[in-house]
């Protein structure tokens, strides 16, 4: 009697993932560019001069919009030039703050619209050189709390007398 509900269960939940699956490989099916110049997530050294981003959107574009934000999260002017129907770049004046950038992109492609944004961190991450005193105060209180969980752990486990702490709570 028992098996036709849980049955009915694993039906249902199997029917709404597939149902999810097949909505989202429509509804995003064209939802990341192609490529992007600088790419994301990439780091840039101050010497490199940078002045424009480039998105390849990998399919014909109706219209785009892109913007780009600085370190302090302001609003950067440039002007954005379609290159050919795939394919934008926004031009702006160079860089001179040190940070991570995020250009984002609005576009309609096929009909649909693509959002979305790429980063880039210019110079160092922080702005000035890395800071290893940081790294070294986070891996003592790291350690310090794994090893407070280690002994708590053990001690947990094992009673005064040789027995699990386990196995001398009543059932």
């Amino acid at each position: 009697m028992q098996g036709a509900p849980r049955r009915s269960r694993i039906v249902a939940v199997v029917a709404a993932l597939a149902a999810a699956a097949s909505f989202s490989s429509v509804a995003f099916a064209h939802d990341e560019i192609e490529s992007s110049v600088p790419e994301h997530k990439a780091q840039i050294q101050v010497d490199e001069p940078v002045t424009e981003v480039t998105i390849n959107f990998g399919e014909p574009v109706a219209s785009v919009e892109l913007g780009l934000r600085g370190p302090d999260d302001e609003r950067i002017a440039g002007d954005v030039t379609v290159i050919s129907g795939t394919q934008a770049r926004l031009n702006f004046a160079k860089l001179t703050d040190q940070g991570q950038y995020i250009v984002q992109y609005l576009a309609e492609e096929d009909g649909h619209l693509v959002a979305g944004a790429i980063t880039f961190t210019y110079g160092d991450p922080a702005g000035e050189g890395a800071d290893i005193g940081i790294w070294i105060i986070f891996g003592v209180v790291a350690a310090a709390i794994l090893g407070a969980g280690a002994f708590f752990s053990f001690r947990r486990n094992n009673a005064p007398d040789g027995t699990s702490v386990d196995d001398t709570v009543p059932a």
